[in-house]
């Protein structure tokens, strides 16, 4: 009977006894944008990879300058996605959400094989990132840089 009652003030309160807390949802939010953005990647669908930003987002990726709104972006990432086999491992290090804005940093590995046999392009570093909500709900990034780091490379993996 105590556990029952129990059970009934707790859905009452939270409206679920499993519900997911707010931060909870942001999160599984977060790593399903940052999933589709690697599957976007991979297959080359430039149109989906540029879903997951926010009109007025920045890139800023080591010895390439630095890219502000959707045409930039898109014209850095059109040549460069879907162009053979690519591995891209992620170590997370950090994620908080705050409100409507979330940051993340990350290890990254990021391996290519061309499809036409070029040489194979290895790059490990660390990201961060700068999340933003967008008015549909939806987790687009706002701020992206990725940097090579002395405390991240290959070897060992």
């Amino acid at each position: 009977m105590i556990q029952k009652l129990l059970l009934v003030i707790l859905l009452a309160v939270t409206g679920s006894a499993f519900a997911a807390t707010p931060d909870e949802e942001a999160i599984a939010g977060i790593r399903a944008s940052g999933a589709a953005w690697t599957a976007a990647f991979k297959s080359g669908d430039i149109d989906a990879l540029m879903q997951l930003y926010m009109p007025d987002a920045v890139v800023a990726l080591h010895d390439q300058p630095k890219l502000k709104g959707l045409d930039a972006i898109r014209a850095y990432f059109a040549p460069r996605i879907g162009k053979g086999k690519v591995s891209f491992e992620i170590e997370l290090e950090e994620l908080e959400v705050h409100g409507n804005i979330a940051h993340m940093v990350s290890k990254y590995w990021f391996t290519l094989e061309p499809a036409d046999g070029g040489p194979i392009y290895r790059e490990p570093g660390r990201s961060a990132l700068l999340y933003e909500r967008d008015t549909d709900g939806r987790w687009k990034i706002r701020l992206d840089i990725d940097q090579s780091t002395p405390d991240v490379s290959f070897a060992g993996r």
